[in-house]
Formats: C-alpha cells, structure tokens, sequence
C-alpha cells in the first residue's frame, strides 16, 4: 500500500442525495438550480409564444376549398397574409419608430430640466426661533437725552475729549460707560454716514459726497467726524464696532426687559442685543443669541417679551411715531424697499405704538423652497453659509460704486470688505470730488446680479392692542407662537439619473422587450468582442510581419549571390532542392564517359 498522498487526482465530493431540512429543500442548491431551469424555459415559451403569434391564424388551404372558384378561399389568404404582414409591420417597424419617438420625447423632457413639486401639511413638536428686528424712531430712542440748549460748544466739546482720554485702549473704549454726549455724537456720525451712502440712490449718493465736502454749514460735523475717524484709528476700533457700541449706548436707557422666554422656568437664555441699523430716522436692533443659548420653540404662547419706556418730558408733546416688528430679520425698514419690486410684505407690523401693550401672535403659514433657475419671475439662488443675502449683494455692489468714484471703502459698508482695506482705506469724503455732471452713476447692472433666496418663508402675524399700560411711558410687546402646522412646497427636479433611466429603460422595454440592463450588456459585450478583434489582427499582423522579415533575412544569408537563368536551364526546377557541387576546375568531368571503376577511385571514400 502506497503511503504517498496522491494529490493530482483528488478525491470526487460525495453527491448529497438526502435532504435534511425544509430550508435546504426550498433554497438549497437543488431547489435553485430546478428554478433557474424553469425560469429558463418559462422565458423560451413565452419568446416561442411571441413567434407563433406572428404566423396567420387562419389556414391557407381547407380540404373542400376551390382554388379556382371559390372567392372566400383568396379572401381568406389575403386576409392571413395582411395579417402576418401586419404583425411584422407592427414588430419589426412600428416597434422600433415608436421606441424612437418614445425614447427621443424622453431625453427631449429631461434637456428641458421639467420640475415639479410637493406638497405637504407639517405637524411639528418645535419651531425655529425667528430673526426678528424690531424698529424704534430716532425720536423716541433719544427721548432720555435732556438737552441744554444753552451749553457752550466748548463745554460739550471738554466732556467728550475727556471721555476719549478716559478710554485710552479698544477695549476700556468698548467696555466703558459713555455719557449721552460721546452716544449722541456716534449715533450722528453713524446716521449721516449711512444717508450719505446708503439711503439714497448712487447718483444721489455722489451729490450728498459733494454736499457734504464743500458746504460750509457742514465744516462743524466734518471737523467732529474727522476727530471720530482718527480715534477709531487710534484705538483700532472697527465702524461695525462702534456702531454695535453707539447704539447700546442709547438703547441702554430705554431697555427694561429684553429676553427670551420659555415655559421652563429652571432654563435662563441669556439674550444679547445687535444693532442692524441707524439712521436719522431709526434705530434697528435683533435679539442676539449665541450657540449655547440658541433653543427652539416647543411650547405655544409667549416666547419672547420687550418692554420699553421713553422720557415724554424731553418730547415736549411731540408725536412718536410707532414701532414695528419684522420676523424676516431684515435690517431695517429700507431692507423691504432695497430687495427689488413685488415682494411679500409678510411679517411685519408697524402699529407697536408708544405707551400701550401689545399682543403679536406669530405663526408660519408656508415654507417654498425652490430650485436654482434664471427664468423670469422665478429666478432665485439658494443662500450658503458665508455667502452674502439679496440686501448684502446690492450693498456689497454699492461699495463696490463708492470705491470706483473715490477709491476708499465707505464706512457704514466695511463690514463687507475682506483684506482689501490696505488698497481702498476707509473714506475721508473731504479728499473725494465727484463730477457729478459728466458722471453717470448707476449699479443697476450690479445689482441686477443679486437674486432672492431659494428658499422663502411667510408669516402671518396677528397684532392685538390689550390697552394703555398704567405707567404711560412704558410699552410692552409680547410675542406669542400660535400654531405649529405649516404647509411646504418643495420644488425638485423630474428626473434625477436614477429615474431617467429607468424611464429610458421603460420606454425600450415596451417596445421591445429589452432592459436597459440588457442593452448595457449588449454593449458591452459588442465593444469587448470588438476590441478583442482588433487587438487580435493587430497582434497577428505584427506576427506576420516579423516572421517575413525573419525569412528575409535568413534567405539572405543562405542563398547568397544570386544565379542567372542562362537560356537552356530548366525553368520548372525546383529552387529548394540543393546543387552539387561545382567540379574543380583543374578538370571536367565526364559522367557519359568515366566508367564506374573510375568513380571508385575518385571518391574512395563515399558510399555507393
């Protein structure tokens, strides 16, 4: 008995003939294999179905039939003849026209981009918590600053220049308290600037620049500008900062209560105010919360409280004009008029008038989130994270008009400006001179570049007026969340690739019964079988071509100099066969004549 281990011819498998379990006999091997089988033959009947349908139906020739006298026997074979005709008319060029027609209607609709949209109710647990502005006159937020009409300006002038030394640094300048004279020099410079840059139109803005640098009634304000601008240089404090700053500065006196409120009382959200706006008009200004205090709405009711009060002695009974509340967060009043034509005004209410309390309930009536299009009526582009608004476009672009008229920054628009404040500083308008006769200023082209947001939210807001507060300088706003329910409609594309192909995939399988699948196959089945073609005659043809020169060259060698056909050679002989020997030619040798003894003694050593 052999003791090595064969391993050439291993041992058969044994052949599994027993089924053990209710599992193997429905998906083992066998059960897959007999339904591999049958799917196989289920297909093959249905394609031999499909070709007897297109034989006729009706018999060419009966056994009682006449030929040659009965009509209804030529009826009927031009009747199965139409309809065997028919059928292959329908199959082999209906079929593929309609496939065609079908298939290029297709990949027409999806170059055209077709959206559609969905809409859907929401019931949601919690809102997002709204950016909203409110809005105060410049009246009422100075309305704490008794002014002495008969102070000297050298008086007003040592107070301010004695809080500037008392704020040496950027930060005891941020930090510091002011008094109301330094505030209500800010609040003016910030104003003026924001009219002259801003509140007008282009053309409107380089008449003010003009104003504003030759006028002698305005020498006192460009000498306290110029002294502002080069405290801020000195302590290295921003416009955008001093504007946040100034504006605290006056609200300050007018805050009682800003907050944020939740039915939670152990939750304390500390809520911080930004400045969005001042002109001489208004002050704008936004709740302001940072990550850790940032909480959405989950319970109905009150969620946010402001109550305000103003000192109507210092108004000598004037009217106060009324505030107002914009759920959109945009900057300010001039933020609807500055979006271009034919907006919503949703959201927003003015008639938060002065000494009473006021109920505004908010609720979320639709979300529409679009897609990215150029077309008219329509045209929008969905706003990233960084990147600028509809409102910031159209002022990045009139920065962009300032800089191109006076080569600097304007003030109330640095906060736009990036890195480039080394090449265009912040303006002194006393150095820019505009001609405004041969200019043409416009940034119209600019702005037409600045498109709304894809996505759009609309409010509707409830305003109730609860009475007069017992205090008549105070005014409370209360802001209630209503209901939690919205509608949405979302626009998106009809045909993603996915869907598009599997369109293109329906539309050939209906007509001729193949799947995208199949054609995907085919082709690459036709391009591997191509390209293997090619490879291969290149291959062989470059076989062929080495071994001829190899052939060549061996020929070469051993053929040697070439012989001349004299006239009495045979022309027939064959080249391959070898030829003797010349004869020396010392002698000729005569084979008719030399006997074979003769031979022997001249080749003794050959065998014969």
């Amino acid at each position: 008995m052999s003791r090595v281990v064969d391993y050439s011819n291993p041992p058969a498998p044994e052949k599994k003939t027993k089924i053990n379990s209710c599992r193997e006999a429905m998906f083992g091997e066998r059960a897959r294999k007999w339904a591999f089988i049958f799917i196989v033959a289920f297909l093959a009947c249905l394609t031999i179905k499909d070709v007897v349908d297109l034989l006729p139906r009706e018999p060419l020739l009966t056994i009682h039939a006449k030929p040659e006298t009965d009509p209804e026997w030529t009826q009927a074979v031009i009747r199965s003849h139409s309809t065997g005709l028919f059928k292959v008319y329908k199959v082999f060029i209906r079929g593929p026209t309609q496939l065609i027609s079908s298939a290029g209607a297709r990949v027409l609709e999806y170059s055209e981009e077709p959206k559609e949209s969905d809409m859907n109710i929401v019931f949601n647990d919690s809102m997002t918590m709204p950016n909203i502005t409110f809005c105060m006159s410049k009246k009422q937020a100075w309305s704490h600053f008794k002014l002495n009409e008969s102070e000297p300006v050298d008086e007003w002038d040592a107070i301010v220049d004695e809080g500037f030394a008392n704020m040496t640094t950027h930060d005891s300048f941020m930090n510091s308290m002011w008094d109301y004279r330094l505030a209500m020099e800010a609040y003016d410079m910030i104003a003026t600037f924001n009219s002259i840059e801003r509140e007008t139109s282009l053309h409107g803005a380089a008449r003010t620049i003009n104003i504003y640098r030759t006028s002698p009634r305005l020498a006192g304000k460009r000498k306290t500008f110029k002294k502002w601008l080069d405290v801020l240089a000195s302590r290295n404090v921003s416009f955008e900062e001093l504007t946040q700053k100034a504006g605290l500065e006056v609200l300050r006196r007018s805050m009682q209560r800003f907050s944020r409120i939740t039915l939670n009382e152990d939750l304390v959200i500390k809520t911080r105010m930004r400045i969005s706006w001042i002109s001489q008009m208004q002050i704008c200004f936004q709740p302001w919360f940072d990550q850790d205090n940032f909480y959405a709405i989950e319970d109905q009711g009150n969620f946010f409280t402001m109550l305000l009060s103003h000192n109507s002695e210092n108004l000598n009974g004037e009217h106060l004009e009324c505030m107002s509340v914009d759920l959109h967060g945009r900057a300010s009043s001039l933020n609807r008029f500055f979006e271009g034509k034919g907006r919503a005004r949703d959201g927003f209410t003015y008639e938060l008038c002065a000494g009473q309390r006021h109920e505004v309930s908010v609720e979320v009536r639709a979300l529409y989130q679009m897609l990215e299009n150029d077309d008219p009526g329509t045209i929008c582009r969905d706003v990233e994270e960084g990147e600028d608004s509809e409102f910031d476009c159209r002022s990045r672009c009139r920065m962009e008009m300032i800089r191109e008229m006076c080569s600097c920054t304007a003030l109330s628009l640095s906060y736009l400006a990036k890195d480039d404040l080394d090449k265009f500083p912040l303006c002194d308008y006393t150095k820019c001179e505009v001609d405004v006769q041969k200019g043409n200023f416009s940034d119209k082209e600019c702005s037409s570049k600045c498109y709304p947001d894809c996505r759009q939210i609309r409010y509707e807001i409830d305003h109730e007026v609860q009475g007069r507060m017992q205090r008549p300088d105070l005014t409370l706003i209360n802001l209630n969340w209503g209901s939690f329910e919205y509608l949405t409609m979302e626009q998106q594309l009809k045909y993603t690739v996915t869907a598009f192909i599997a369109a293109l995939g329906g539309s050939i399988g209906m007509w001729l019964g193949l799947s995208i699948l199949s054609l995907i196959q085919g082709g690459t089945y036709l391009y591997t079988y191509l390209t293997k073609k090619v490879v291969k005659e290149k291959i062989l043809k470059k076989v062929s071509e080495q071994r001829a020169r190899r052939e060549s060259k061996i020929s070469g060698i051993s053929d040697g100099p070439s012989k001349k056909l004299s006239i009495g050679a045979n022309p027939f002989e064959n080249p391959f066969v070898a030829q003797s020997p010349s004869p020396s030619p010392s002698y000729e040798l005569n084979v008719s004549t030399t006997s074979y003894p003769t031979l022997l003694r001249l080749f003794p050593n050959r065998k014969h």
